[in-house]
């Protein structure tokens, strides 16, 4: 469906992980998550007033029984590039206010 950007694991008593991932299509919406668990064809829409973390945590205890050590963690290209893209995107501001300054 679209690029994880977020990831939350949680485990069984009996130590088996599962995990829901937040989804991001940058194709048609950037700022348009979905949320997929990756066990099963759950994907709720986000129409609601809930939070996303609340109803992966829900989730993944309801139907697969993990109720343990819920966490959540950045995908790591995703993380990467924002670090990459903030100091670019600076750099290109400042190059443009001093072009215009001095034209």
């Amino acid at each position: 469906m679209g690029t994880p950007v977020r990831h939350f694991t949680a485990t069984t008593p009996d130590g088996q992980v599962f995990t829901v991932n937040i989804e991001r299509d940058f194709r048609f919406d950037p700022h348009r998550d979905s949320l997929v668990c990756t066990h099963c064809d759950w994907s709720p829409s986000l129409l609601t007033m809930k939070k996303i973390v609340d109803m992966a945590g829900e989730h993944l205890a309801s139907a697969h029984g993990a109720d343990r050590g819920l966490s959540q963690q950045d995908n790591e290209g995703f993380r990467k590039a924002r670090l990459i893209m903030l100091p670019f995107v600076a750099v290109l501001l400042i190059a443009l206010f001093v072009y215009l300054q001095n034209s």
